[in-house]
Formats: C-alpha cells, structure tokens, sequence
C-alpha cells in the first residue's frame, strides 16, 4: 500500500462512510469506493464490512491502522515544518500536555513566554498522557508536559515539581469542616476520581488500600479538571492535583488536604536523541517557575 492508499483507508476508518470520507479528501465518492476495493484486492482480505449503509472494519483493518499510525504522524510534522517555513516564522515550538495542564498551568506560561517573544509561532496539542509521550518521541512536539509520565525509549523526563493530592466538595458537605479528608472520610461519600488504568488512579488506589478503605469511586473519569466540573454541578466530591486546582476556576468549592499525601511528579518530557532548543529551555523555565509559584501559593492558603 502506497502513501495515498493509507490516506484514504485512514479517512475511511474516521468517518466509517466514503461520502464524508471523500470530502476530506476532495475525491469522489466513486473514486474512494474503488481505492479501497483496489486495497482489498491487493491485500487478499477484507477491509470493511457494509452494515445499515455504514462500513464496519475488520480485524485486520484495526490492525493496519495502528500500524500506519505512525506514517501519518511524521507526515504531519513535515507539513507542519513546510507551513513554517513558508510562513517565514522566526522559530517555533510545539508543546503537547495533559488536559489538565492545559487548563491549568499551561495558559498562563504560554502568555508569559509569548509576551517575551511574539515573534514565535506556538501550539499546543491536548492528549491524553501516553499519547503525549508517543507525539515527543515522534517528533510531534517539541516538548511535553504530564504528571505521573513513564518513561520509555526516545524520550527523556525532566523533573519540574512534586506535586500532592486535595479534595475538592460542595461548601455545604460535611467534609468541607475537616482540616483534612482521609480515604475513611470518603467512604460514604460520592467520589469522583480518575480510572486505575490512569497512573494517577493507581497511587490513589494504593493510598486507599494502606488505609484498609476500599477504593470504589462512584464516578471515574480520565482528567481530572472533568471530575472539578461534575464537583461544581453538584454531583459528589473529588480528589485533583494541586496545578488543577490552582486554576482559581473552583474557588466556589470547599478545598482540603487529603491525607496519606499522594504524591504526583510533573514532568517535562522531551525526546532523547535531539537537543532541546533554546526556545524550548526558555518555556520549560517559565512552566516550572510558574508551578513552583502555584504549589507555594496553595500550601500558604492550607496553611493560613
């Protein structure tokens, strides 16, 4: 399969229909329909199976697709380039995070290191964490950013701040009068808290487990800014990370210390066989001179 036959199984795979796949592409329906029998053909096995006017794919498409994956990724990075290139931008960086980062910490660095240089073309990718990781190592980003990140091979991390847990309620729930909320505090209670396959989860799982508490959120979500929000609806309590909550967003709910500490590391992640650039050292220093100042600020306000 050739570059072009990727791209059209690839749009196919998105939008399970060759009409909408075929306005992506500014191709013909007909045109797309043929391609992918041609693939078919080719490859001696179907890709799709037709089912009330949409196309299902197979095994072996869901296979290939993860496969291709990556292709499409460094094909993105080099268009990306040529749009700088031919933009005349005087040096860019590109930054992948966490949903919660992004929310959180990430505007204000942004605007700092943007107010400094202007001149600087900037974006930032929102993904989940290991798809953060794979953007670095791919060459997607320059540098990411993401709590509780592993390393694997073609990335580096760069340790920015230790970070801890706090419960977040309604000003009106019982726990809201603690000094503190232990697992024990929360065993009757609604608690929204992120999914154990989440790293993030495991340690709070584990800080349960040694409080012989069981660990049985009523809701789990997979960022954690989304279970402040479920909070501010009126639905349960929460457990988030000091940066989520230093946003000011939830400054209507009852913040406490949650004890054991759970602490989380944020990282900056970077690729390991290409040297940082000089841009990307200046905003890595903004961001951690920025988280620096939250968790003082935050510890200062437990404390008073």
């Amino acid at each position: 399969m050739n570059l072009r036959q990727l791209e059209i199984f690839s749009a196919v795979m998105r939008f399970r229909t060759t009409i909408a796949a075929a306005e992506e592409l500014s191709m013909s329906q007909s045109a797309v329909s043929n391609a992918i029998k041609h693939m078919e053909s080719q490859l001696g096995f179907r890709l799709f199976e037709r089912v009330s006017n949409r196309l299902v794919p197979t095994e072996e498409a869901k296979i290939l697709l993860e496969e291709s994956e990556p292709l499409f990724m460094h094909q993105q990075a080099v268009n990306q380039r040529a749009a700088d290139l031919r933009a005349g931008r005087i040096g860019r960086i590109r930054v992948a995070s966490t949903a919660e980062l992004s929310e959180s910490i990430l505007p204000s660095v942004i605007r700092k290191f943007l107010t400094a240089h202007p001149s600087v073309y900037l974006s930032l990718d929102t993904r989940p964490l290991t798809s953060v990781l794979d953007a670095v190592e791919m060459g997607l980003a320059d540098v990411g950013f993401g709590m509780e990140a592993h390393d694997q091979h073609g990335i580096t991390l760069r340790p920015i701040a230790e970070l801890t847990t706090a419960c977040v309620c309604q000003p009106g729930s019982p726990l809201a009068t603690l000094p503190f909320v232990t697992p024990a505090d929360l065993r009757d209670q609604t608690l929204i808290a992120p999914h154990t396959s989440n790293s993030i989860g495991v340690l709070i799982a584990e800080a349960f487990a040694k409080a012989s508490t069981p660990y049985s959120p009523s809701v789990e979500v997979r960022f954690l800014n989304v279970a402040a929000r479920l909070v501010q609806e009126g639905w349960g309590s929460a457990l988030l990370d000091e940066m989520t909550v230093s946003t000011g967003r939830y400054s209507d709910l009852a913040i406490r210390p949650f004890q054991p500490r759970v602490r989380l590391h944020l990282s900056a992640i970077l690729p390991k066989q290409r040297v940082p650039s000089r841009h990307t050292n200046e905003f890595i220093s903004i961001f951690r001179k920025e988280a620096i100042r939250r968790i003082e600020e935050l510890q200062k306000h437990n404390h008073s």
